[in-house]
């Protein structure tokens, strides 16, 4: 389904906190927050190998941490991927996901795991789908492996478009 977002408020592109702010490329464990409607430490240069983790600064929203890589010969802002139709963009190449409920840290809802480690150079988006104001129990129990096929959550606006969505650059 073709769906374009107009993006009332910008996107957040870089929350450096400090971190890989133009200099050095971030190495060991970056730690990104999820707050509503923002990630807040993701570095804008990573070294290979860097490993993501992520905690949900919420009260009330469950937040996602998606890494996407971005195909090194698209040129496009991230606000512009964003506005495309789902089927442009099926074919970017997918990192990982941590799901976290409100004031949690971040799991894989497909088996173990707390982190996503970035080894290959190259262009990322980080971003968030779950849409305003999903009830939490639903996400927690598709995270249990309840239910077949992706929950129902809601059709609230996904927090990508409401601003939480960053990039970030892997320097090999």
């Amino acid at each position: 389904m073709k769906v374009k977002v107009l993006i009332a408020f910008g996107l957040v592109l870089i929350a450096a906190c400090g971190q890989g702010g133009g200099g050095e490329p971030v190495s060991g464990t970056i730690e990104v927050t999820g707050q509503d409607y923002e990630f807040v430490g993701v570095p804008e240069l990573v070294a290979p190998g860097a490993e993501f983790t992520f905690t949900n600064a919420s009260t009330a929203e469950v937040h996602e941490m998606i890494v996407i890589g971005i195909p090194a010969d698209e040129t496009r802002t991230l606000e512009e991927l964003l506005e495309l139709p789902e089927e442009e963009t099926a074919d970017f190449p997918f990192q990982g996901v941590l799901v976290a409920l409100p004031g949690e840290d971040g799991a894989n809802p497909e088996g173990p795991g707390s982190s996503i480690t970035i080894s290959e150079p190259g262009r990322y988006a980080v971003v968030c789908f779950i849409p305003q104001g999903a009830d939490p129990a639903v996400v927690e129990e598709a995270m249990a492996g309840g239910g077949e096929g992706p929950p129902d959550m809601g059709g609230g606006t996904p927090h990508a478009f409401l601003g939480m969505a960053a990039e970030f650059t892997v320097e090999g």
